[in-house]
């Protein structure tokens, strides 16, 4: 799954360290990432596995931002400080959007009936979250109030060529949204929610797929039938997102439940700019990260991986950063063919 990493420690002016401490995937145990200028590499998470397969997840930003997409030719895969010939390796670069199984949990708060004020811009503000999210993920629409369960009411299927919502009977079914509770029960939700993601994600994939839970919620909660220590476990190991909406919007006491951003609109008719923005935030780790593959040479013991990526500026001038990992080769041989590599990316 993907791992917290730390963050960028200032050098200089212009230079950064990213260091990233703890446990890995098979056969790794140290990771950290170098930095040239404001580009910053950072690795999430590496594997290696006979006869030879390694993969890395890395995470490039570029003054903080995900930079223009990236192809094989921006990057560079060394072991033991010598340069690995990216043909020979059968080096293969993907960006972490382009697997399958991604996944989005959408809860809408339904504890009050939808006026018919705003129905109009609430429907064209989810219209816009769900077009946006499913070009790298399936999403799932579910609305909560003061009683004990969600109410399913959409899911949509991955597609980056989809066309966009008109008219969706999904979203049609929760401005309609009747509440069976009028209370709030906004912890419980985020448990439920939690599970109802963990429950879609495919078990089996190339690459650990990201799971996003996001709360659109209009008040705290009021029911009390989960507390705030089980909603907080319940986020842990997830992304998260939150939307505030209404006079309460101005209350940071539950930012926790964004634990991956936050946004906040005065009402259900100013939605536009806080969805857009929070949407970016939930793409972001789909224009950031990178799957990287190949064919090691190496035939035992504890290697050193580093993962070079060469980004170009605005003038054109090259600058790179890299990621230092070690992997475990006990058991690598001839037999890694390039074919191997080829995960089951769309």
């Amino acid at each position: 799954m993907l791992l917290n990493y730390a963050c960028a420690m200032s050098l200089r002016a212009n230079c950064c360290l990213a260091a990233l401490l703890g446990s890995l995937a098979v056969g790794c145990v140290h990771r950290g990432g170098i930095t040239d200028a404001t580009v910053v590499v950072q690795p999430l998470n590496v594997s290696a596995k006979p006869p030879g397969r390694v993969q890395a997840l890395v995470s490039v930003t570029d003054g903080g931002k995900a930079p223009d997409e990236l192809g094989p030719e921006n990057f560079e895969v060394r072991e033991g400080d010598v340069a690995l010939s990216s043909e020979q390796v059968g080096l293969r670069v993907q960006s972490l959007g382009t697997f399958t199984g991604h996944e989005a949990v959408v809860l809408v708060d339904g504890s009050r009936a939808f006026t018919e004020a705003e129905r109009a811009p609430l429907g064209d503000a989810l219209a816009q979250l769900v077009d946006r999210l499913r070009f790298h993920q399936a999403v799932t629409l579910l609305a909560f109030d003061g009683s004990p369960e969600l109410r399913f009411i959409a899911r949509y299927t991955q597609s980056s060529m989809a066309a966009p919502l008109v008219k969706d009977p999904g979203i049609a079914r929760l401005l309609a949204y009747k509440p069976r509770d009028k209370s709030t029960s906004l912890y419980s939700a985020i448990i439920k929610g939690r599970k109802a993601l963990d429950e879609r994600l495919p078990k089996t994939s190339a690459v650990d797929p990201v799971g996003s839970l996001i709360v659109v919620a209009r008040g705290p909660d009021q029911a009390g039938r989960a507390d705030e220590a089980a909603a907080r476990t319940a986020l842990q190991g997830r992304r998260s997102f939150l939307l505030k909406v209404g006079t309460w919007a101005k209350d940071t006491s539950l930012d926790w439940v964004g634990g991956e951003g936050t946004r906040a609109a005065a009402s259900l008719g100013t939605l536009g700019s806080p969805v857009d923005e929070l949407a970016r935030q939930v793409d972001e780790v789909f224009l950031r990260d990178y799957v990287v593959t190949y064919c090691s040479p190496a035939r035992f013991g504890k290697r050193k991986l580093e993962v070079v990526v060469k980004v170009p500026d605005e003038s054109g001038k090259e600058r790179t950063a890299q990621a230092a990992s070690e992997f475990d080769a006990t058991g690598f041989n001839a037999s890694c063919k390039k074919s191997a590599l080829q995960a089951s990316a769309r």
